[in-house]
């Protein structure tokens, strides 16, 4: 699923807007619901495959039925961070 999604960031004094868009056809392969866990589990999943140490905040998750997308927004927060531990992707959303 990971694969499909397009992402755009938009920078800002408090870090970047991250905004995710997924095919309505990947999402409902995986997760039943359109719901906030779903979206923390997503944007984790994402960060962790590009390596990015982004702190997400202020997550927001909506299901855009017009263009068949499941639209997620965070705020990205870099500023005094660690760097994450690296885990591995749960098999379901490797891509190969």
């Amino acid at each position: 699923m990971l694969e499909s999604v397009l992402d755009r960031r938009v920078k800002h004094e408090g870090g970047y807007d991250l905004y995710l868009e997924i095919p309505e056809k990947e999402y409902l392969q995986i997760y039943e619901d359109v719901n906030n866990e779903a979206a923390e589990n997503i944007l984790k999943q994402f960060l962790q495959l590009h390596q990015d140490d982004g702190r997400p905040d202020h997550i927001e998750i909506k299901y855009d039925r017009n263009n068949h997308t499941i639209n997620i927004k965070a705020l990205l927060k870099y500023e005094g961070n660690d760097h994450t531990k690296a885990d591995t992707l749960p098999n379901y959303l490797n891509y190969e």
